[in-house]
């Protein structure tokens, strides 16, 4: 464009087209800087979120040896509370059963007087009320924790093959002294576990070394 001589453009002048220019481009720049923010946002949630949900399914997949004496006790725990009302049933129904029974004093079962049958028969069902008690309460405990069952079912087999392999040699030796705690039921945390093994190893030095 020609201009005068006499005319100077003063470095403050900014034509106006200039100035819509450069609004709409600065406009452009803040919604660019504001969307890469949400993105790198966004993947940042997205990398937390993943990280926290893999840490979550790692928690999952392993468990330390103190919880899993916890859930052993709390195990142990509902299998003695179901064998008193298994008991008591099996004592209950029996004796319910039994006394309901015509009963002949001339006649007998099985050689043996009818009452001392009913009361066999009354005993055998409370042993078996008892010995279902522990099933039931095995039971119970697997489906409130239903969630720990697979982590649980591991560390039994893992907890067993490490008596099998550490417990004291059973061949040979004497009845008059067994074997200290042969399948480990005693053991309910770490420290017991370390005593078990102790023992294994006296055992073992007095059968093959008498020392």
């Amino acid at each position: 464009m020609l201009q005068s001589p006499g005319l100077k453009t003063t470095p403050d002048f900014i034509p106006p087209r200039r100035l819509i220019s450069t609004s709409k481009s600065r406009n452009i720049a803040g919604s660019i800087d504001i969307i890469t923010l949400g993105a790198s946002y966004s993947i940042e949630t997205s990398f937390f979120s993943n990280l926290n949900r893999t840490h979550h399914i790692v928690e999952r997949k392993s468990m330390d040896w103190n919880s899993y004496f916890a859930l052993r006790g709390t195990r142990r725990l509902y299998e003695r509370v179901c064998m008193v009302p298994s008991t008591a049933l099996g004592i209950l129904g029996g004796g319910y059963y039994f006394v309901h029974q015509d009963f002949d004093p001339t006649m007998s079962i099985f050689g043996m007087d009818q009452v001392l049958v009913y009361g066999m028969g009354t005993i055998a069902l409370a042993l078996l009320g008892l010995a279902l008690g522990p099933v039931v309460g095995n039971v119970i405990f697997r489906s409130v924790h239903s969630n720990a069952r697979p982590l649980l079912d591991k560390m039994d087999r893992e907890f067993f093959k490490r008596i099998v392999l550490n417990r004291a040699n059973p061949t040979g030796n004497p009845l008059a002294h067994p074997i200290p705690d042969f399948y480990g039921e005693k053991i309910k945390s770490v420290h017991d576990y370390r005593s078990w093994l102790r023992k294994q190893r006296e055992y073992h030095r007095k059968v093959m070394y008498y020392v």
